[in-house]
């Protein structure tokens, strides 16, 4: 199976695991505070964030803040043919060709926007004065971004281990490669508030489409 079509279905996966029927955030226009946030469906890209707006304007602007809340698939370092003896088979002297399978490994990143909790009163007010609004009326949000970027990535995590094989792909979940954590600058969580960041690293084990060499045959015959 190609890459590219490994892709798609897990972005269409993805999408109904992960994306489908939940409202996110989404930054008001020109990051600007005093704006009531509205929410949306998450967007899923493959590799990389779009360059331009669409023509749907579902993305409002190609710099980063505009992408959220967005989950972006990224290929890592992935082996053409290899795959892991299992535990299981090896206590029960199973032994399986290594080069029969593949690894896919996907790093997915993703972006939360929180720029605080507006309390009631606040729009109201500065509707009347748009010169004039009340900081108090506006929580800090720290707090609430950090979690809805967990909960999310949480579902994620869960959703692969319970769906194990990738619809409409050859991808089987590697169970044990599952590893999350927020995104890294220098070793420490990157603080890019309002945009909140994490990555969940998984790896898929895919079948190689082995096939006999037609001009290794022939020597050995």
């Amino acid at each position: 199976m190609r890459t590219a079509e490994r892709l798609i279905a897990l972005q269409e996966w993805t999408y109904k695991a992960c994306c489908k029927g939940r409202k996110l955030k989404v930054p008001p226009p020109g990051q600007d505070i005093t704006k009531y946030l509205d929410k949306r469906e998450p967007s899923i890209f493959l590799n990389f964030m779009p360059m331009r707006p669409d023509q749907t304007a579902t993305i409002a602007g190609v710099n980063p803040p505009n992408v959220a809340p967005s989950i972006t698939l990224l290929i890592d370092n992935s082996m053409g043919k290899y795959m892991e003896d299992k535990r299981f088979d090896t206590y029960n002297k199973v032994h399986r060709t290594k080069t029969f399978g593949q690894q896919l490994n996907i790093q997915a990143l993703f972006t939360v926007y929180e720029d605080g909790v507006r309390l009631p009163g606040f729009i109201d007010k500065v509707e009347a004065d748009p010169e004039d609004f009340d900081m108090t009326l506006i929580r800090e949000g720290t707090q609430e971004g950090l979690f809805t970027l967990l909960n999310w990535m949480d579902d994620y995590r869960d959703s692969l281990i319970a769906t194990k094989i990738i619809p409409d792909s050859d991808m089987y979940v590697n169970e044990e490669s599952i590893i999350y954590t927020l995104r890294e600058d220098q070793k420490y969580p990157s603080d890019n508030r309002p945009l909140f960041y994490g990555v969940v690293n998984v790896s898929f084990n895919c079948y190689s489409e082995h096939k006999d060499n037609p001009e290794i045959r022939s020597i050995l015959d």
